[in-house]
C-alpha cells in the first residue's frame, strides 16, 4: 500500500481571520456616526424645505388678498385679533402636501406631526430674517408640525414660520419663546 504525504490545506489562520474581523469591526464603528450624522442632516432639510414651502404658500395667500377674517377663513385660516390692528393675524397649521387648516387638531391624521429632525445634532443651520436662526438642528421636530401666521397690517407686512410641537398636552414651539406667543426660532419674512 502506497502512502501519500498529508498535502498542507491552504486558508487563513484564526489569527488572520481574527485580525480581519478586527478591522471589519473598526470601519463599521467609524462608519455608523457619521451615516447617523448625514442620515440626521436629510431630516433637518426635509424640515428646512417645508418651512420655505409653507412661506412661499402664505405669500401666496397674501398677495391673494387674505387681509381680514373673511379672507383667512375663506382659505382655510383661523383670525386673531382685531382687523385693522397691526397685530392682528391670519395663522393656521401647514399640510405637507400644500394646504393650510385653521389649528393642528384640525390637520388630518396622516399630518398630526410630520417633522423629522431629532435631538441628534446634524449642523444643519438655516437663517432667514430671526437672528437666531430660523431652525435649531439640536432639538427634537419629531412630535411638531409648521405653523404661518401672516400679518397683513403690521406697519410693514410679514409671514412668520415656525415648529410647534402637537402632541397632547405639549404646544410649545420647538426651540422655546423668544417672548409671549414669538418663537424664538422662525423664518420671518417682510412682503413689502
Amino acid at each position: 500500500m502506497k502512502k501519500y504525504p498529508l498535502s498542507r490545506q491552504k486558508g487563513f489562520t484564526l489569527a488572520e481571520l481574527l485580525i480581519v474581523v478586527a478591522i471589519i469591526a473598526v470601519l463599521v464603528a467609524i462608519a455608523i456616526p457619521i451615516f447617523r450624522k448625514n442620515l440626521e442632516k436629510s431630516r433637518e432639510a426635509y424640515d428646512i424645505y417645508t418651512m420655505r414651502q409653507a412661506a412661499s404658500a402664505a405669500i401666496e395667500l397674501y398677495y391673494a388678498g387674505v387681509t381680514n377674517s373673511a379672507s383667512a377663513s375663506a382659505v382655510g385660516l383661523s383670525w386673531w385679533g382685531t382687523e385693522g390692528n397691526a397685530n392682528a393675524n391670519a395663522y393656521g397649521a401647514y399640510d405637507p402636501s400644500g394646504k393650510f387648516y385653521p389649528s393642528r387638531d384640525a390637520l388630518p391624521a396622516n399630518a398630526k406631526k410630520y417633522g423629522k429632525g431629532t435631538t441628534l445634532d446634524g449642523g444643519t443651520t438655516f437663517v432667514m430674517g430671526n437672528s437666531r436662526g430660523a431652525y435649531a438642528s439640536n432639538y427634537d421636530y419629531t412630535n411638531a408640525v409648521v405653523m404661518v401666521s401672516i400679518y397683513p397690517n403690521a406697519a410693514k407686512p410679514y409671514v412668520l414660520v415656525y415648529w410647534k410641537n402637537n402632541v397632547s398636552g405639549d404646544t410649545t414651539y420647538v426651540g422655546g419663546q423668544q417672548s409671549t406667543s414669538i418663537p424664538k426660532y422662525s423664518i420671518q419674512i417682510n412682503i413689502n
